[in-house]
């Protein structure tokens, strides 16, 4: 079994810091020594010159409720009794619920003669203290007292000296008191003794030891939120910042309490202090560790954990120091810190199993940051050394900031590279664009000369649909020279390769030709189109063919987001120039949009995109009246319209009277695109096998797509718009709608998604057609409810055949539906069978009339359930009548007066409607709603005349439904599939629905009976 590699990586890194915390530990350990036994520490014979410093650890003296001096105490041998120091001193009070108290600790410690002076080391003293020696105070740290209204506590390291002068032994006093720590009181860590040169080198050592940790950890935090500062975007330089300064305070705020020396804290901060130092370090670690990470998974678990660390931290600042130490020693804070540590060496196991870059360099943090915490955890229980250990500590935050900068460094490396490789790709791109377009520009040019000849030839002929095919071909080939040569000018503007033909021109002569080319373009919009250019304007010096071009973007640009109002082309003479403006009344441009409007291959919005191009044309038009030596500038206000304004050089000589132009008449569209919607009418065939609707805002785009499909047998009916399609959907039947996903106002995705609230994919197939075929246009095309999807240009063979399969699909579904209408019909109920024959065998004995009466109307229902006519799409309503008057006569004979039957319909109608409609609804009034009560009931039958069409009513005073039964009977697909009853309701419902719009409307509630109506428009024969 190979072992993973990031697990060799761990236990190498751990066995490293394992060693330097062996190495460590031999070098400061604690050497053996006596231990004081019933409050005598005999040291004679041990040389505390020569040895390093030792604990008082052991059996010391101690007298409870009493503070007791060395002067005072007679009986120093004799204390009331015996504690373990260092621990807790709450067993040796009396009845003592807690470790609130207050008493003195009692320690003889015997000396060689020799022994000039003696040096006393304590890390942390509890609550208040004073510590007196032979009498001596030499060291007091707040106050203590009995009384906790007169005691003051205060907590600190310190190092004091005594020279016990000719006498071999020292009496040491320690007076202690607390009332803040409910938990643990007296002496709760070990105090050293040594000569002063021993404990001052120690001491000395691990104090560096702590500033230089704490410096190092300060600097990272600086510099990690200063990089913060430049770069906002990178949360996780705040949250290591923030790690860092956390970690930086459990250093000062623990071990030798460097941070009393720098701030001015009383007692109830520094505990505060250390332990929201090490909450804050557990909380940030974990947020660093998902920022590396995948910060989505276990998200709602972080949110938790934070909510709750949150709360606790809010909890130490607010509560006394009391509350503080009851929260200190539940479990919580120490599941909270390991939990943080645990979740975060997890991650970044699973990165480094991830194999992603420099993820043993976050390994390696994880190890020593697991490392300082286990060995923490460790010495605070059993004190191994007294020396601060730094190195876990430095090597956590260097592995973290390893992995940062070596990941910048190759995300450098990576950008440079990648600019190098842009660069190349660029020129490669330009290079690509010219060849291509040199490449398509011939068979192009050679595709519109042969399409000329032959329409040339069509019209001397007959001038007939051919001919008009090619000029129509001849349009298109046009439109696509112009994107070529826009792709040519962008390289040439940007090589600086134009070189401008300038020669004196007439304003009004260039802008009436340019306006020619639009009136096509114009066609279905209701644009007026207005040229403004007085007499005798001055003459510009410009190069005609690129004059053109600026006026036919701009132009082509003010067409394309004006969709009702004017377009007006306006000029005037300034002293050196020539200002020409295109205004127009549409959308309008945001100030924003306004500042790189001019750039290459910038469209700004939804609107332009979907109208199409490729966003060259204002930039290629500035760059060109920049090179005649004018501006291109533009004024404009969302709503409220756009002015371009070009600035030209003015022809030193006079204008000449044959080149200027009397003023344009406005040109109205209207009457243009009522011209082409003439051309546009569907071509007719004997036989017409299937309804389309083609949607496209551009009518050359719908005006190819009938040529194309023009020898077919469809009914074709353009759109110029979605909303448009939309009331043609709201007046007929169609088969297939052929929808442009690059549309304005409404995209063909979002008539998509309109069209399916209403027609299922079975129902009414949609085609979409796009020049785009990104795999997210495909899918996105898909998911709004496409049937099919086709890109652009599309192969004519191929559309045929796909529209044809999506034909054939829709009609046989709508076949299917009506076989099963028929079908549903023709399966006549078992029990109604034998009920009915029954009725008439019982009838032979009674009334031998009525039996003839009713067995004629059962062979007259029988003919009519199985009448082939039910399988058509439309039926005459007198034969829904009949049908359902001989179902009526069969159960009026059966259930006699517990059904009544009132018919309110004209004498004369004549209308059209789906087989098998109304005969079911009168079905289902009879056995559901009045005959589902002991008493039966009434079914009135309406047919109403109405304004646009004629209301079908079935109402009974039966027992009536429930607005969930009312739903449940109207849906599909069936939400039971199970439940018990027949689908004629919903049948009915969705072809209704699929040929109107709109199906069956159920008004009822229980006890009140039921209504059930639809509505038959005054459509035309939708067979």
């Amino acid at each position: 079994m190979k072992i993973p590699k990031y697990v060799v990586l761990s236990l190498l890194f751990l066995t490293i810091l394992l060693g330097f915390r062996w190495i460590w530990s031999a070098a400061f350990a604690i050497p053996d020594h006596p231990e004081p036994v019933r409050g005598v520490l005999d040291l004679r014979g041990w040389d505390l010159a020569k040895a390093s410093p030792i604990s008082l650890d052991g059996e010391w003296g101690f007298t409870p409720h009493a503070l007791i001096s060395s002067k005072e105490d007679t009986r120093s041998d004799t204390p009331s009794t015996w504690i373990k120091v260092p621990g807790d001193w709450r067993n040796a009070l009396p009845q003592a619920a807690s470790s609130f108290g207050y008493g003195t600790y009692h320690l003889r410690i015997l000396l060689d003669p020799s022994v000039k002076e003696a040096a006393l080391w304590a890390q942390k003293m509890q609550t208040s203290s004073i510590i007196d020696i032979n009498g001596t105070v030499v060291a007091k740290f707040g106050e203590p007292a009995s009384q906790a209204a007169d005691y003051q506590p205060e907590r600190t390291a310190f190092v004091t000296s005594y020279a016990p002068g000719e006498s071999s032994e020292l009496i040491l006093h320690v007076q202690i008191a607390n009332f803040d720590d409910p938990f643990s009181g007296g002496i709760t860590r070990s105090l050293y003794i040594g000569s002063a040169e021993a404990i001052g080198k120690e001491r000395g050592i691990s104090i560096d030891l702590q500033k230089i940790t704490f410096a190092i950890l300060l600097l990272h935090s600086l510099y990690a939120f200063v990089m913060f500062l430049f770069i906002r975007k990178q949360r996780a330089l705040l949250t290591f910042s923030f790690l860092t300064l956390a970690t930086a305070l459990t250093v000062v705020s623990d071990h030798d309490g460097l941070l009393l020396n720098w701030l001015p804290l009383n007692f109830t901060w520094i505990v505060k202090a250390k332990a929201i130092s090490y909450a804050s370090f557990a909380l940030f670690l974990l947020m660093l560790a998902r920022s590396f990470a995948n910060p989505i998974q276990g998200r709602r678990l972080f949110v938790i954990y934070a909510s709750i660390i949150t709360g606790y931290l809010g909890f130490l600042l607010i509560a006394p120091v009391t509350l503080v130490y009851y929260a200190l020693h539940t479990q919580i804070p120490d599941f909270l810190y390991f939990f943080a540590i645990g979740w975060s060496v997890l991650l970044f196991f699973k990165m480094a199993a991830a194999k992603q870059s420099d993820a043993s360099f976050l390994l390696f943090a994880a190890m020593s940051s697991l490392s300082s915490v286990l060995w923490g955890f460790v010495n605070s229980h059993s004190e191994i050394t007294n020396v601060y250990y730094p190195i876990d500590v430095i090597a956590a935050i260097f592995g973290f900031a390893a992995y940062w900068f070596r990941k910048y460094f190759r995300n450098s490396n990576e950008i440079e590279m990648l600019y190098e490789q842009l660069k190349e790709e660029d020129q490669q791109k330009d290079q690509f664009l010219v060849n291509t377009a040199h490449e398509l520009r011939t068979p192009l040019h050679g595709m519109i000369n042969i399409a000329e000849s032959i329409a040339v030839r069509e019209q001397r002929k007959s001038g007939g649909q051919h001919g008009e095919d090619m000029k129509l071909l001849m349009t298109i080939g046009r439109r696509m020279s112009q994107l070529i040569d826009d792709l040519l000018d962008v390289i040439r503007l940007k090589e600086k390769r134009i070189t401008l033909q300038k020669k004196p021109l007439s304003l009004a002569s260039v802008v009436s030709g340019v306006i020619g080319m639009f009136r096509f373009m114009a066609e279905g919009k209701k644009v007026q189109m207005n040229i403004d250019i007085p007499e005798g304007l001055p003459l510009v010096q410009a190069d005609e063919r690129r004059l053109v071009q600026i006026l036919y973007n701009l132009l082509h640009n003010a067409l394309k987001f004006t969709d009702e109002g004017t377009i007006t082309v306006s000029a005037r003479a300034c002293e050196n120039s020539v200002i020409m403006q295109v205004s127009d009344t549409g959308t309008g441009i945001s100030e924003e949009l306004q500042a790189r409007i001019f750039d290459a291959y910038e469209q700004g919005t939804d609107q332009a995109r979907l109208s199409g191009g490729i966003g060259l044309g204002l930039s290629i038009s500035k760059q060109l009246t920049e090179l005649h030596g004018g501006e291109l500038t533009v004024q404009s206000e969302p709503g409220q319209g756009s002015t371009f304004q070009i600035s030209l050089p003015r022809e030193d000589t006079a204008a000449l009277s044959d080149q200027t132009l009397p003023r344009w008449d406005i040109h109205h569209f209207e009457e243009t695109a009522a011209s082409v919607s003439e051309e546009q009418q569907p071509i007719l065939h004997e036989k017409t096998t299937a309804r389309i609707l083609a949607v496209d805002d551009d009518p050359v785009n719908l005006r190819v797509l009938i040529s194309m499909l023009s020898n077919e047998p469809y009914d074709i009916q353009p759109a110029a718009s979605a909303l448009e399609a939309l009331e043609w959907l709201n007046t007929q039947s169609w088969d297939l709608l052929i929808a442009d996903v690059m549309m304005p106002h409404m995209s063909g995705y979002e008539l998509t998604e309109t069209v399916r609230k209403r027609y299922s994919v079975s129902e009414l197939p949609i085609l979409l057609l796009t020049a785009r075929n990104e795999p997210a246009d495909i899918y996105a095309g898909f998911m709004a409810g496409a049937t099919d999807y086709v890109t652009k240009p599309v192969d004519a063979v191929e559309l045929r055949h796909r529209i044809g399969s999506l034909i054939v699909l829709k009609q046989s579904i709508d076949e299917r539906l009506r076989m099963e209408a028929a079908y549903l019909q023709a399966q006549i109920q078992p029990h109604f069978l034998f009920n009915t024959l029954n009725s008439i065998m019982m009838l032979s004995e009674i009334d031998t009339d009525r039996m003839q009466r009713l067995g004629d109307a059962f062979i007259e229902y029988l003919q009519t359930s199985f009448h082939f006519v039910n399988s058509e799409k439309m039926v005459e309503i007198s034969h829904e009548i009949d049908l359902s008057k001989a179902y009526l006569y069969i159960e009026k004979e059966r259930f006699e007066e517990r059904l009544n039957v009132v018919w309110d319909i004209p004498h004369e109608i004549d209308i059209m409607l789906p087989p098998l409609t109304i005969q079911p609804l009168i079905e289902n009034a009879v056995r559901h709603g009045v005959l589902s009560q002991v008493e039966g009931g009434t079914v009135w039958i309406r047919i109403l005349a109405q304004t646009g069409g004629t209301l079908i009513e079935i109402e009974d005073n039966g027992s009536g439904m429930h607005p969930e039964q009312i739903e449940r009977a109207l849906a599909w697909p069936k939400p039971y599939p199970l439940e018990p009853g027949g689908i004629g309701l919903t049948n009915t419902h969705r072809r209704l629905n699929q040929l109107y719009g709109q199906g069956l409307t159920i008004v009822s509630s229980p006890g009140q009976g039921t209504k059930v109506s639809f509505f038959i428009p005054d459509y035309p024969d939708l067979n």
